[in-house]
């Protein structure tokens, strides 16, 4: 017999692995579309843009809620306040 909690367990993890299956997918195509050589860097603009209206279009978010100062978008924006430079690492 499953007791309740490995049975919550248990969707608890089907479900992260979906979200991971999902975000990584998301990532992926933006990867693509940033490193086409085919493309121009208007292009590779253009072509992230769509896969963001493709993402907003398949979940209904139209309008994505900005993130608090604390969070991890607000450190983003703040680095490249301070430098004018999107901090990319290069360490790969």
């Amino acid at each position: 017999m499953v007791s309740t909690s490995d049975f919550v367990d248990a969707v608890a993890r089907e479900m992260a692995s979906g979200v991971e299956t999902a975000v990584e997918c998301w990532i992926a195509q933006i990867d693509e579309a940033l490193t086409d050589l085919h493309l121009t860097s208007l292009g590779r603009l253009n072509a992230v843009t769509q896969i963001l209206a493709n993402y907003k279009r398949l979940t209904g978010k139209e309008h994505l809620q900005r993130r608090t100062r604390s969070g991890q978008c607000s450190m983003v924006s703040e680095a490249v306040r301070s430098t004018g430079n999107w901090p990319l690492t290069t360490d790969h």
